[in-house]
């Protein structure tokens, strides 16, 4: 039976497979206060006098490089992704993303100054190679309810029927997600009538943004369209057929920093006839996925009014729209969720 490794074990493993691998030494301490936000350690490389921030990471190759580049991008530079097993393809993305890792199999990419190591191809052992688990709280039903959860804190002390009615998940599943995140400290119960309230906000935001565009994301697309316009997001009001903006004509609209180059539209799925006849919209090939002209269209999945939360109805909330744009990997968004990061922190510090 395959063990899953504790993070400590992870470390000491991908730093002894990395000196195995190429000869030289990392050397590991805790962080300090001048780095509080690596995963508590600093890595040495060998007496070069770099120091990396350490951000530990089980399963990377099945996460969104994107994703993992936006997390680098917050620890004091240069930081080093610390994984159980990347894979060939995922180093070769990796290193095109700049982000500089080892793992317990020994592969390694860094380049810092004259130094440079990539290594690639090795496979893993039975500890680190154990299947990632999805519990219910991150499957595609919890994620929908993490995601009214972190738009609106409040609704964790609601009713199992409200927190139904703004997520669109069942009311058989609500129990089964919320015990799952009482487990893993996300959300607590206090007093005999066990009123709830939401924990670790940030921390749990983080992991749905790493995990929505793997267990949710793919369920909702509803196809690529044409439009006439080749700036259809001055002419489009997708909030007239119930829907909003996503990705960077959101990030536009939330901070004038990006100005956008695609088009994102959540829409209530039996809206799409609708939008597709009075904008005249035609079914768009992949090859076009990336020209201005061309919308890509998910499923709208939840339920809330916008107005009782003070939000512009035509805009997603600001969390989709920063998962959206780390979802994508292109540095100009990775710029500009940098930004929302910040004013997503200052909502959800509290909790």
């Amino acid at each position: 039976m395959k063990t899953l490794i504790n993070e400590q074990e992870l470390l000491n493993q991908a730093v002894h497979a990395f000196h195995h691998e190429t000869g030289f030494e990392l050397h590991k301490r805790e962080a300090s206060k001048v780095r509080p936000y690596s995963d508590g350690f600093i890595l040495e490389l060998g007496s070069t006098g770099i120091e990396y921030s350490v951000e530990l990471k089980r399963w990377a190759q099945q996460a969104n490089v994107g994703t993992i580049a936006a997390q680098m991008r917050r620890l004091p530079a240069p930081a080093l992704l610390v994984a159980d097993y990347v894979n060939p393809n995922m180093a070769d993305r990796l290193k095109g993303a700049g982000i500089q890792f080892i793992d317990a199999a020994g592969n390694a990419y860094l380049n810092e100054r004259k130094f440079f190591i990539f290594v690639k191809g090795n496979r893993p052992d039975s500890l680190s190679a154990s299947p990632r688990k999805t519990s219910r709280a991150f499957n595609a039903s919890g994620l929908k309810l993490i995601f009214s959860f972190l738009t609106d804190p409040h609704l964790v002390g609601q009713s199992y029927r409200k927190m139904a009615e703004a997520s669109g998940v069942s009311l058989g599943a609500i129990g089964w997600v919320l015990n799952d995140l009482k487990d893993k400290g996300y959300v607590r119960e206090h007093g005999k009538k066990g009123s709830r309230s939401l924990e670790s906000a940030m921390e749990l935001f983080d992991r749905w943004v790493e995990t929505y565009p793997e267990k949710l994301l793919p369920e909702l697309g509803m196809g690529l369209f044409q439009a006439k316009s080749e700036v259809p997001w001055k002419e489009i009001r997708p909030e007239a057929f119930g829907g909003c903006w996503g990705g960077e004509v959101a990030a536009s609209f939330l901070d004038d920093f990006l100005s956008p180059a695609q088009g994102t539209i959540y829409l209530p799925r039996d809206k799409l006839k609708n939008l597709v006849m009075e904008h005249r919209l035609r079914k768009a090939s992949e090859t076009m996925a990336s020209t201005s002209q061309v919308l890509q269209i998910y499923e709208k999945f939840w339920h809330y009014d916008p107005d009782n939360l003070h939000q512009n109805s035509g805009v997603a909330p600001d969390i989709l729209v920063y998962a959206d744009l780390v979802a994508s990997g292109d540095p100009r968004n990775l710029k500009a969720a940098e930004r929302l990061y910040g004013k997503i922190r200052d909502r959800l510090q509290e909790y």
